[in-house]
């Protein structure tokens, strides 16, 4: 049997996040996201052969929105809007982000999908930004390999889930300037 792999709809992205939010991955199942969605539990392995899968879209899909980078015109300016982006999911959705890292841990499967379909998603939009830059003359084409996203990602998430301190303009800027341009311009 195939299955179509449709974009998922607002209201079953909303029911699938606020029932990892609420449950977690490991208690979450296709019928508790049915009844919150509004749809038939057929109607959602029609599209996705399981749990699994579905999660894995809906944080596609979350990620290509929300982490879509800026074209401010410098290098600088889209490296600082990337953080403001990604500072604002860590803070809203930290816990979930959180939560489906230690599940990873013991579901190989979890994680198979959400490093196969979910990263390259977030490397794509970096990669982007760091092509534009070359065009732009503001740094030399490397291979920045995944180097750059685990830094932001890494930073961002143990200063606020690690050490409960704000992610403002300030710490942004510092993270810009002290951290991510040297390591740009290098």
């Amino acid at each position: 049997m195939s299955h179509a792999r449709v974009p998922a709809g607002a209201p079953l992205r909303a029911a699938v996040v606020e029932l990892l939010r609420e449950v977690g991955y490991d208690k979450m199942t296709m019928d508790a996201i049915a009844s919150r969605a509004h749809m038939s539990k057929a109607t959602l392995y029609r599209h996705w052969p399981g749990k699994t899968e579905l999660v894995a879209q809906v944080l596609r899909q979350q990620q290509a929105a929300d982490v879509a980078p800026a074209d401010t015109g410098t290098l600088r300016g889209d490296l600082f809007e990337l953080l403001a982006v990604a500072s604002r999911c860590v803070v809203e959705e930290g816990p979930l982000i959180h939560a489906l890292s230690f599940e990873m841990q013991s579901n190989p499967e979890l994680a198979g999908i959400v490093r196969g379909q979910v990263y390259p998603e977030i490397h794509r939009h970096t990669a982007t930004l760091l092509e534009r830059a070359v065009q732009r003359g503001e740094i030399k084409p490397q291979p920045y390999d995944s180097l750059f996203p685990d830094l932001v990602t890494a930073l961002l998430m143990a200063r606020h889930l690690g050490h409960g301190r704000p992610l403002d303009g300030e710490y942004l800027a510092r993270v810009c300037d002290e951290v991510l341009l040297p390591v740009l311009a290098r």
